[in-house]
């Protein structure tokens, strides 16, 4: 009976000590912030805890998903206008009536906007239109403006490479397709997605076809980062050679894939139609965990260090930790998500002003409104739980019931013999 009381009281007073140590930093906990290192704090971007740096209303809401760059957002409003809103005060900077059929695209200090045949550049300061140049056939398919490069596609099938800088045509290749996604580019070559079931690969400089992999559904987007990842509408995901399109190897989901993947040094992070968020070892398709979405995703995952960032039919932009794939905490709209958030490049060292009052992360929703969300001003916060440290599950295992979610082209090493 001692002993049992003895037991009970180490137990209670280390209760009583916990609770005085949330007492005294529990005033500035907030979901998904945990403790790091100065380096790991400047490696990371700190998305949470966030403050509305501000809210404007556009007074209409987006007919598609904004351009960006790390100063402004161009959004083509439903109302027939193209408005430009300064990222870090939230100030519209100009609006033009400009009809738009497509997302804009930025780049050369240029936004670039598809109105049936017509594809007019607009000067980012002003708005003015700088050229235009027309098409036999409309324009299909999402635009690109990348390195220089203006592509676009027409209904005809053909795809157009033109110089940005004043729209000339450079070169035309004729796919017989339009893409289901923007293009990719990686050094010298250019990967486009097709409505027919192909990824086709491209000399940047020519137009001249280099390959072409097929697959039983629509390629999404690609990302190119050491070798091709892409996921398509019969419910894949592939790693695709850079060199020839071959297919090292795939994971089937339970539904379409949507929008283009993320990835890391260690892992690919995507999300399907079956609302769960994975992630598998980048270099053999294994599967290091998944999480279940509570909401139907409508992009692919954005990665900003450590945390992954992923919205949907919601109101909420969700965080997952890359590690593991738990819930690092939430921001809730005013509204209904229209497009993906837009993570702000980070500031170079040496500018003005301070770094925690800018904008980091800018949300846009259905009924138009923008908010630029800044780091919290105040000392760090912190996140106390009972017990301190959750319990995490085991790593994931091939086990034989997990067997019939992948069809990889050979057998990925499971994770405790790596």
């Amino acid at each position: 009976m001692g002993g049992g009381c003895a037991s009970y009281a180490r137990i209670r007073a280390f209760v009583v000590c916990l609770a005085a140590y949330c007492v005294v930093v529990a005033p500035h906990a907030a979901a998904g912030q945990t403790l790091a290192g100065a380096d790991e704090e400047e490696a990371t971007p700190r998305l949470l805890p966030a403050d509305v740096g501000w809210t404007v209303d556009l007074g209409a809401g987006p007919l598609h998903a904004p351009a960006w760059d790390s100063r402004t957002a161009y959004v083509a409003l439903r109302t027939g206008w193209l408005t430009a809103v300064d990222l870090q005060s939230g100030e519209t900077v100009w609006s033009v009536e400009q009809p738009a059929d497509q997302s804009p695209v930025t780049g050369e200090q240029l936004v670039v906007v598809a109105d049936g045949a017509l594809l007019t550049a607009r000067r980012t300061g002003d708005g003015v239109a700088h050229w235009t140049r027309s098409f036999e056939a409309s324009v299909a398919g999402p635009l690109f403006f990348e390195a220089g490069w203006v592509v676009a596609a027409t209904t005809t099938g053909d795809l157009l490479a033109l110089r940005g800088v004043d729209g000339a045509e450079v070169w035309r290749q004729p796919l017989g397709a339009t893409p289901t996604a923007r293009p990719s580019l990686a050094g010298e070559h250019l990967y486009v997605p097709l409505d027919d079931g192909r990824v086709v690969a491209l000399a940047l400089a020519t137009g001249a076809l280099l390959w072409e992999s097929p697959f039983t559904g629509q390629p999404q987007g690609i990302l190119p980062r050491g070798a091709l990842f892409v996921g398509s509408t019969d419910h894949h995901l592939y790693r695709l050679a850079l060199a020839d399109g071959d297919h090292d190897w795939y994971w089937r989901t339970g539904g379409d894939i949507i929008g283009a993947p993320a990835v890391d040094d260690e892992r690919v992070y995507f999300t399907a139609r079956d609302n769960v968020l994975r992630a598998l070892d980048r270099r053999n398709g294994a599967r290091r965990w998944r999480t279940f979405l509570e909401y139907r995703p409508t992009s692919g995952p954005i990665l900003a260090g450590s945390i992954l960032l992923v919205s949907g039919v919601s109101e909420f932009a969700y965080f997952f930790d890359t590690e593991t794939g738990s819930a690092a905490g939430r921001y809730e709209a005013p509204g209904e998500l229209a497009a993906p958030p837009y993570l702000i490049p980070a500031r170079e060292p040496g500018g003005a002003g301070e770094p925690s009052s800018e904008p980091h992360l800018v949300l846009i929703t259905t009924d138009g409104r923008l908010v630029g969300l800044t780091p919290p001003t105040g000392p760090p916060r912190i996140t106390i739980s009972f017990p301190p440290h959750p319990l995490l599950p085991l790593p994931d295992r091939l086990a034989p019931a997990e067997m019939t979610e992948w069809h990889p082209l050979s057998m990925p090493v499971p994770p405790m013999l790596q």
